[in-house]
């Protein structure tokens, strides 16, 4: 780290305390073994599992109740099932462990919702069998509600919940189990273990109705929707941000827990799980998360046959191998927990997010509407942009209330509501700014009221992006270029007020600025966000990647809404939680090679600290540099002068 003058001084060390909002856990699965039969369902001594979790700082363990294990008659319950709960329930008091029981889970191993007297009718829609989860959910609540080692209830995971079809009964589903619980247990939390971006993308069911009825909200990736909005490396390029993406996107008026923390396949190297796992772990923190779930913690030992495949959902990976040994990423976890332990919400808050990414409503659309398979990624290319800008970032959705935020980023949008046109003209008309690129087909007629320009239509597909700059600096250090990469649509645009700011190499204009009341209206004539998304990501032309993050940087600074902390280097994110004498400064490197960041502040800083506790080094100024590996993190305290 470079300083004007380093010296070393002893820093007072904070007692090292479990953040009660900020859960840090892990799953453990009911079978490690491949071979094994739904009968076997913690089938062994968990304690040494635990043990070894405490000792990492886990203090909440997730743990699935098997329907088929304790019900394998109608009204008969099975008391063996029971004592194996107990011995799970001593063993985390034995190790002053938190548990999150999951009520009704599968994992497509261990068969555990699969009650053979069912018939083959559906258990999230026959009410006969709804009434027979209820009591099954009643039992076991009943039994564990006064025990101070449950943490919460959570009612179904998302392996569970992809056998909806339709929201109305997942809602309905939810509810009945809700209020079975609530008759028993009217104080640990209730959750619904849904992402609902992931699962709206794998049914079509939007279960945010259902995940309201409750006191937690999911986000989590799955395999399926890593492989659509982020495929490639798990360690670089868009797979990186999805964690933080479908955090923000979860994030409505629930505390969020990201889920599934970890790789999903055995396809990588201890040293990229590790990876993985440290930078989905501070992400979590950076973005608001309020509790982190890691995705098992033992291995599971398949059989031995070529070549392996599963259900996406299954979990192979975890943070101990076969044996029960510990892998780097269980050092992370724990090097992660002591972290967090140094966050004191009562005295750190986070910074405030005054920028918005905007998911519009057309994500909802069915086929063959293009704009739910485009949209997302559109938008997670956006936030991508925004985080290399630097820019406190938030993702809202298409009805949500737009006065919070100071800058809205609107990418690839193909239509939007008339009353969100109308809420956005309000929004610039009363200072706010706004970037809208273009997404295909006609423009609604505000664009030509709020941007100035005149839309003539839609040029079609292009194999390359050119821009000549003609107005130098009007949004930031924009540099004229040719570079190839596909663009789906581009508008041909009239003059009608605006300024252009640059064009193509024909002289059609590529961005525009348009003074509307008070605010900016910034009009990007092709779907750029789109382009970078649907084309290969991790070799995406970086003077395109530049253009967005310069475009979005400088509009947002000039809305009042740039970064609180400023740093040097687009791969590296940056978060700021204030204190009233001091500020702890997280950043995470989002590429694989090591870098210095050069972060800058506007308060003269006094010095800089390991967050976890250490060695003071002075500062006296208000640049200086952090060194990071590889998909490294460090948390820092800055005191000032």
């Amino acid at each position: 780290m470079s300083a004007k003058k380093k010296q070393a001084a002893e820093v007072a060390e904070p007692v090292i305390v479990r953040q009660a909002d900020f859960p840090v856990g892990i799953d453990v699965y009911p079978l490690d073994e491949e071979r094994r039969g739904w009968a076997d369902w913690y089938d062994r001594d968990v304690e040494p599992e635990f043990a070894a979790l405490a000792e990492a700082r886990v203090w909440l363990v997730r743990i699935f109740v098997s329907w088929k294990y304790f019900e394998p008659q109608v009204g008969q319950y099975d008391e063996e099932a029971a004592g194996r709960l107990d011995a799970i329930m001593d063993a985390a008091r034995s190790h002053d462990l938190k548990v999150l029981v999951s009520l009704f889970a599968d994992d497509r191993l261990a068969e555990m919702t699969d009650v053979p007297w069912g018939k083959r009718r559906d258990p999230r829609t026959d009410d006969y069998l709804i009434q027979r989860e209820v009591s099954l959910a009643q039992r076991i609540v009943n039994r564990y509600r006064a025990e101070p080692v449950v943490w919460g209830w959570e009612l179904a995971n998302e392996a569970f919940c992809t056998g909806f079809t339709s929201e109305a009964d997942l809602e309905r589903w939810t509810a009945t189990l809700r209020d079975a619980v609530r008759e028993v247990d009217s104080e640990h939390p209730i959750l619904l273990g849904v992402d609902p971006e992931t699962l709206f993308r794998t049914t079509g069911v939007d279960p945010r109705a259902a995940i309201d009825l409750n006191e937690y909200a999911i986000s989590h990736v799955t395999a399926p929707y890593r492989v659509y909005a982020a495929e490639g490396p798990v360690t670089s390029g868009p797979a990186t941000y999805l964690d933080g993406f479908l955090l923000r996107a979860a994030a409505r008026d629930l505390p969020v827990i990201v889920d599934g923390v970890g790789v999903q396949s055995l396809d990588f190297s201890l040293s990229e799980e590790a990876a993985a796992v440290r930078t989905s772990l501070y992400s979590a923190l950076m973005n608001g998360a309020s509790g982190v779930m890691v995705r098992r913690y033992r291995d599971l030992e398949t059989e031995k046959r070529e070549p392996y495949f599963r259900d996406p959902f299954e979990v192979l990976v975890g943070v101990a191998d076969i044996e029960g040994e510990p892998k780097p990423s269980l050092g992370e976890i724990k090097r992660f927990a002591r972290v967090v332990a140094r966050i004191d919400r009562r005295r750190y808050q986070s910074a405030p997010e005054c920028v918005g990414v905007l998911i519009p409503a057309e994500r909802y659309e069915s086929l063959p509407s293009l704009a739910g398979l485009y949209g997302p990624r559109a938008c997670l290319q956006s936030y991508i942009g925004a985080k290399e800008a630097h820019l406190p970032v938030d993702v809202l959705r298409e009805g949500d209330e737009l006065g919070a935020y100071h800058a809205l980023f609107v990418p690839s949008a193909m239509k939007l509501g008339a009353t969100t046109w109308h809420e956005i003209a309000s929004f610039v008309q009363g200072g706010g700014s706004i970037v809208v690129s273009y997404g295909g087909g006609d423009t609604d007629p505000a664009v030509r009221e709020i941007f100035g320009v005149e839309f003539l239509g839609d040029h079609g597909v292009r194999r390359t992006v050119s821009c000549r700059v003609a107005q130098p600096g009007a949004l930031g250090d924009l540099r004229s270029f040719d570079a190839r990469l596909k663009l789906p649509h581009f508008a041909l645009l009239g003059h009608g007020g605006a300024t252009v700011v640059a064009t193509d190499a024909t002289g059609s204009p590529l961005l525009t600025v348009n003074q509307y009341g008070q605010g900016k209206a910034v009009f990007i004539a092709t779907p750029i966000e789109r382009a970078l998304a649907q084309g290969d990501p991790w070799a995406a032309p970086l003077v395109v990647r530049d253009l967005l993050r310069t475009v979005y940087g400088s509009v947002a600074r000039a809305a009042g809404a740039g970064p609180i902390v400023d740093c040097d280097t687009p791969e590296v994110e940056v978060a700021v939680f204030m204190g009233e004498e001091d500020d702890i400064v997280v950043v995470l490197n989002h590429a694989p090679e090591a870098v210095t960041a050069t972060l800058s502040v506007e308060r003269m800083v006094a010095g800089v600290a390991d967050a976890r506790g250490g060695q003071l080094t002075e500062v006296g100024g208000k640049v200086f540099g952090v060194p990071l590996s590889a998909n490294g993190a460090s948390a820092l305290r800055l005191t000032y002068t």
